[in-house]
Order: C-alpha cells, then structure tokens, then sequence
C-alpha cells in the first residue's frame, strides 16, 4: 500500500504559517483585554460618583473590547446624542455633533469619537476628511481604540478613491496580515480589491474608470478645484488615445478584411454569362432570389467589418458601462459614448437613437 507524505520543505512551511497565523490570534486577544484592563482603570481614576463607575465598569467587566463603545456612550449623554446623529442620512448634524467629542481630553472617548466621525465620512465618500481621523487612530489614538483593524481597513478603501493606489495596497495587505480576527466580510473584500487594484494599468479603461469614479464622486461633494479639473484632464487624454488605439484596430482589421474579399474574388471562376431574356430574379427553378445567381449575399450587422473589440464591447451586456451611465455626470457619460462609438461603429449608436 501506497502512503502519501507531504514534502519535508513543504511540512515545515505549513507548520510556520500555523504558528503565524495562532501567534496572530493571540496577539489580538492580547490586545483586546489590555485595551479593557486599561479602561477599567480610566474608569476607577476618572471623577465619576462610586455608584455610577461601578455601573459604567459592570458594561465592561468580563466583556469583550466591544463593551467599551456601549460604556462610552453611558458615561457621556452628549456623545450618546451624537451617535444617534451618526445614524442618520444627514451629514452635516452628525459632523457637527461628533467633532467637539474628537478632541476630549479623554483618550477613549476621543478615540470612539473619531472612529464614528470617520465612518460617517468614508460612508459619503469624503475620503480626504477622513483620512486626518483614521492616521490619529492608528498612530497617537491606537491603544484607546478597539476599531484599528477596520480603520486599517478603511485607510485601504480611501487611499484607493484618491487614485493612491500603491498606499491602498499597503494598507490592505497590513490589514490582512495584523487582523487576522477582523470580519470575514472585510478580509474577503480586502484581499479582492488588491487584486483589482494590482491589475490596473496606466491608461488602461480600467485606470480610466477609477479617475472618473474619483471626478465623479468630487464633483458631487461640489469640488471643482484644481485637482479635480486636473483629473477631468486626465481623463480626456485617455480617453482620446484609447479611441486612436481602437481606431486603428478597426482600419488595420477592415484593411485586412478587404484583401481577403480581394484575393478569394480573384480566384472565384468567372460565372457563365445568363441568357439575355432570363430575368435576373429568377432562379432555373423559377423561384424568386434577391441576387441574380441565388447566392446568399454576406453582409455585417452594421455593414461594416466587425472586429473581436467590436463583438466583445456590446454594451447591453457590459457591467463598466452599465456602472457609468448610473454613476457617472453627463459630461462622462457624453465622452464614454463618443468611445464607444469610435470603437464599434456609427451605425450601433445610430439604432440605438433611433
């Protein structure tokens, strides 16, 4: 009988990934009773009355680091009133009720609060004010705060909105490889959006999507700055030697087209002449055909040569476009369907107008 045995070299890298990924673990649990140790203490040293810090510290006792968030906002009704604020669809309360709480000269509350004014932030897509908030969470702020594995996250998701894409990277693959307890739903979307992000190429559509995405979402917070005209520039340019590029695809192809038609006419044998008094639209059989011989005619959807670009880009099917056209400003969508057109054609814009 046969017995498989796993390499020697193979054994042992198994073994230190195990070790890694337990050592990993443990440091996190490690983390989370230091950091409710460490609260309690605030707690005991803070000038709350004996009966309302031992209510306060019952939240946290035996409890996960979680329990400190619930603490928090038991100890402070003003921030209590801010996450509420926080939960709602208005922006501008919630930033408004949050910030003074960012700055209290309690460490946790501070931390609590910069963490849910940062989530308010990244939810409406203002990556630029968040960013400040979560670089105090993982630096001064990060032994007061349970949340530096999502904010670890989160600096991944905005970095890659601000076009910065090699920092996302970074920031993604140090989430995946110091939070190995985070949500499984973070890690999974981590772990793709690096490979999204790592198969962008300069100039690409796929580069040229992630700059409008960028214009789009300034443009609706209301910034036309310097920036942002300058990625709108950017996009035109991208735009305009992507169309160049696929121009000369569809030239070089039909070109092609054209001397194959050219060579197989060439040698095609000569049809017999038709007798004079026979109609053209009558075959021997005297049924009628659209051609004088009865041959089928080949002719192109759009009477044109149709390229692989061409069959592969149809629009009804495809998600990028679908995406733009919902999310995107006129203005993008104008210059998308100006591509698009060059590339597959006028006539497939002209039905669709129709």
């Amino acid at each position: 009988m046969t017995r498989f045995s796993f390499p020697l070299q193979w054994t042992f890298t198994l073994v230190a990934v195990a070790v890694s990924i337990c050592s990993q673990v443990a440091a996190a649990d490690d983390r989370d009773k230091q950091l409710v140790t460490a609260f309690l203490a605030h707690v005991d040293a803070s000038e709350l009355a004996g009966g309302e810090k031992q209510k306060i510290k019952s939240l946290v006792e035996g409890e996960s680091a979680a329990a400190i968030s619930e603490a928090l906002i038991s100890m402070y009704p003003e921030f209590s009133k801010a996450v509420e604020a926080s939960a709602d669809e208005e922006v501008a309360p919630a930033i408004e009720a949050l910030t003074p709480h960012t700055n209290s000269n309690d460490k946790f509350l501070s931390a609590e609060a910069s963490f849910y004014l940062a989530r308010v932030l990244m939810n409406n897509e203002r990556f630029e004010q968040a960013m400040p908030l979560m670089e105090r969470l993982t630096g001064e702020l990060e032994d007061f705060s349970l949340h530096a594995g999502e904010v670890k996250y989160f600096s991944g998701v905005a970095h890659a909105g601000m076009l910065k894409r090699e920092e996302a990277i970074k920031a993604f693959t140090d989430f995946l490889q110091g939070y190995p307890d985070a949500a499984e739903r973070l890690r999974v979307s981590a772990w793709r959006q690096v490979q999204e992000l790592q198969a962008v190429k300069t100039g690409e559509l796929s580069d040229v999507h992630q700059h409008m995405d960028f214009s789009r979402r300034r443009l609706d917070q209301k910034d036309t700055g310097e920036e942002t005209q300058e990625k709108q520039g950017q996009i035109v340019k991208m735009l305009n030697k992507l169309i160049k590029e696929e121009e000369k695809k569809e030239c070089n192809s039909s070109c092609k087209n054209c001397n194959k038609k050219s060579e197989q006419k060439s040698e095609k044998p000569e049809a017999p002449k038709q007798d004079k008094q026979s109609k053209p639209s009558e075959s021997k059989e005297g049924g009628s055909s659209s051609n004088a011989n009865g041959d089928v005619v080949e002719k192109n959807y759009d009477e044109s040569p149709a390229s692989p670009w061409s069959r592969l880009r149809d629009r009804s099917r495809d998600p990028a476009n679908n995406a733009i056209k919902e999310k995107l400003p006129a203005r993008y969508r104008d210059i998308v369907e100006k591509y698009y057109e060059a590339a597959n054609g006028n006539q497939e814009v002209a039905d669709e107008k129709k």
